[in-house]
């Protein structure tokens, strides 16, 4: 007796959920963009210029860290998925690996959003680093890379101890 593969009774469901779910994730990118931009920015003038170009070195030093990992993490994840041959993951053991890529992205659009703001500040003779509209978005790009990869270590984890 040979148990048959759980099927979705629905393909059309799982398709809708999954673009749903990115309008979502979309629709809370672009509120938090608009509050962080919001955010005032009255903030007392730093008196070194040299501290504060060391600020804007390790500030872009770190953005370009996590842009790296995050680029490393989204490529391991594509060859840990596309190097197992013919066989398919189903829903239940792929969720993780779907969670990861998204939120490995929205690290990347942080950055995006991190080095721009920085390049604004520069722009705007804004004198220190130390504001929410800069540091905010720094801390959300931490924030999706770390579970980006919390969410790729539990699919490694559930793949490689999967018993067939």
């Amino acid at each position: 007796m040979n148990p048959t593969k759980p099927r979705v009774a629905w393909p059309g469901v799982a398709s809708a959920a999954f673009y749903i779910g990115v309008v979502v994730v979309a629709a809370a990118m672009w509120g938090l963009t608009y509050f962080i931009n919001s955010r005032p920015f009255a903030i007392a003038q730093a008196v070194d210029p040299a501290a504060l170009s060391k600020a804007q070195d390790a500030y872009a030093n770190v953005n370009n860290l996590l842009i790296t990992l995050a680029t490393g993490l989204l490529a391991g994840l594509g060859l840990f998925v596309t190097s197992r041959g013919k066989r398919r993951y189903s829903l239940r053991e792929f969720w993780p690996a779907v969670i990861s890529a998204v939120f490995v992205c929205a690290s990347l659009y942080w950055g995006y959003i991190s080095s721009q703001n920085v390049e604004w500040a520069i722009e705007s003779s804004i004198g220190t680093l130390d504001c929410a509209m800069i540091q905010m978005p720094r801390q959300l790009q931490f924030l999706s890379m770390s579970l980006g990869v919390f969410f790729f270590a539990d699919f490694v984890r559930r793949d490689l101890t999967r018993v067939d």
